[in-house]
């Protein structure tokens, strides 16, 4: 478990998703020891009852984060974010509240009397292209921001977020370290988290219709170069098989399903979009007949996929896939902190 109030330890886990139906399902197939989930709502006055759903637990904390996806104006907003962690409260879920340092006055001023009623903190996200640029002062406003929380740097964790970052794994690691390098008093803070992405935004770009393509967790191989060389303990954080932008999709995808390995990611996809159910069949079958399938009884992912290749259950839809491969992911990078260390 990861209590609120305490550092997150070496072998935490902080996966960035969103707070839709597929992830939320993903999520609550997993055990909170060592998970830190950090959500992103977008639709505040609906999320309530899922998040509850997902993570009913008020021993372990979880991150929220509500995004102002509609530009409501800054009063408006800070009710409606307020409105969500009172629902949170009431339910007796542990959260903190996530921000950045560049909130409007009335968004930041609801998140510090958050802050100050449920007494876990806050997180403070910051992507490492704003703490390396010349021209940006973030130093002063993260400082500026903490200070408006009423909090000091050792009540908060702080995301350095990488999510963004192009390039090999080695170019990220040196982008995301010079940042660290950036940080106001880095050893000060509860716990500092480094999050990195690789999953592509669009599966038909690097994977051919009926093929398997295995594509590289670059994310997990940038934070372990990045980890050895940061100047304090830094922790694991990824977007799992989502990416960090918006944008559905105009169309329902051709079938495919994702499967995590240790050091990849394997995609098998279909022909076609008609008659999707036989495809996600085979598609299941594939997979469990493949030499990376490690067997029903490693995470609720190798059940559900079993079932569906033995028709024991319905072949699902894109949802139901995007949480199987969602809970595999989550299932692989916990086990491989807790007995390796590195994600």
């Amino acid at each position: 478990m990861v209590s609120p109030n305490t550092a997150l330890t070496p072998v935490s886990y902080v996966p960035i998703l969103k707070a839709k139906r597929a992830e939320l399902d993903a999520l609550a197939s997993c055990p909170p020891d060592n998970l830190v989930p950090l959500l992103e709502v977008i639709e505040p006055a609906s999320a309530g009852d899922s998040i509850i759903k997902a993570w009913p637990h008020s021993s372990d904390i979880a991150w929220v984060q509500v995004l102002n996806a509609d530009d409501v104006d800054d009063s408006t907003f800070a009710v409606v974010l307020d409105d969500l962690f009172t629902q949170l409260r009431v339910a007796g879920i542990a959260v903190a509240p996530v921000l950045t340092a560049a909130e409007e006055p009335a968004t930041l001023a609801a998140i510090a009397n958050i802050a100050a009623q449920d007494g876990h903190g806050a997180v403070l996200r910051i992507d490492v292209e704003d703490l390396i640029d010349a021209g940006a002062n973030i130093a002063a406003d993260v400082t500026a921001t903490v200070a408006a929380l009423n909090l000091t740097p050792g009540q908060v964790d702080l995301v350095a977020d990488a999510g963004l970052l192009t390039g090999t794994s080695s170019v990220q690691s040196a982008v995301a370290t010079q940042a660290l390098g950036a940080l106001p008093t880095l050893q000060d803070w509860r716990t500092v988290v480094v999050s990195f992405s690789a999953f592509p935004a669009l599966v038909g770009a690097v994977v051919p219709t009926q093929t398997v393509g295995a594509i590289p967790r670059s994310d997990a191989a940038a934070f372990v170069a990045t980890q050895n060389v940061a100047p304090r303990p830094v922790v694991f954080s990824d977007y799992a098989i989502g990416v960090p932008t918006y944008g559905g999709a105009a169309f329902t995808p051709i079938p495919n399903m994702r499967y995590a390995s240790d050091t990849e990611w394997y995609i098998h996809r279909a022909k076609e979009r008609k008659q999707p159910s036989p495809q996600y069949r085979a598609l299941a079958n594939d997979i469990v007949g493949a030499s990376y399938f490690s067997g029903i009884g490693f995470s609720p992912a190798e059940q559900w996929i079993s079932d569906i290749a033995a028709s024991t259950s319905g072949p699902g839809n894109a949802t139901t896939h995007l949480r199987i491969g969602m809970s595999r992911h989550l299932h692989v990078v916990l086990s491989r902190l807790s007995t390796l260390g590195a994600p």
